[in-house]
């Protein structure tokens, strides 16, 4: 996917959205596989890191998701 290709399809989305990283296979996590946006997430937790853990589901949340 090139970013030409990731901007096409979230252009519409709004600039609020949290963005998450979810892998497919462990190894060689080199191409994304899909991009997907939910609207039914749930933030576990937040990290001051910036790191938080999210359930894709049984929530209220909207995220962007990036599967490699």
């Amino acid at each position: 996917m090139t970013l030409r290709e990731l901007m096409a399809e979230v252009q519409h989305l709004p600039p609020e959205t949290l963005v998450c990283a979810a892998e497919i296979e462990e190894a060689f996590g080199i191409n994304v596989a899909a991009v997907e946006f939910i609207e039914d997430a749930r933030i576990e937790s937040r990290k001051p890191d910036g790191r938080e853990a999210v359930e894709l589901g049984n929530g209220s949340d909207k995220v962007l998701v990036i599967r490699w």
